[in-house]
């Protein structure tokens, strides 16, 4: 019997997770510039991952992606997919 895979891609945080520094108007451009990138990245691998089968629930600040998988079986299919390690870190369920 497959288990239950999930693991949460974050889109951003709070403020206070954000910005480490002073905020003015160049910080917050720059972190648009960031954030604009950082989107586009989670939008073609969430593409991917929902052409494969995954299903997604939004959360607060993430988007939570399970398949009824093994862990092992989708590192494999995550690595095939070309998405970054760094992406995500799973939670198994019985």
């Amino acid at each position: 019997m497959e288990k239950i895979v999930s693991f949460h891609i974050y889109l951003f945080g709070k403020p206070e997770w954000e910005f480490v520094n002073k905020v003015n108007s160049e910080t917050i451009k720059a972190k648009g510039d960031e954030l604009k990138g950082r989107l586009y990245e989670v939008a073609k691998n969430l593409q991917k991952l929902l052409d494969n089968g995954w299903e997604y629930e939004l959360g607060l600040y993430d988007i939570m992606l399970t398949k009824n998988i093994s862990k092992s079986a989708a590192e494999r299919e995550l690595a095939r997919l070309g998405i970054d390690e760094e992406v995500y870190e799973f939670e198994e369920e019985d």
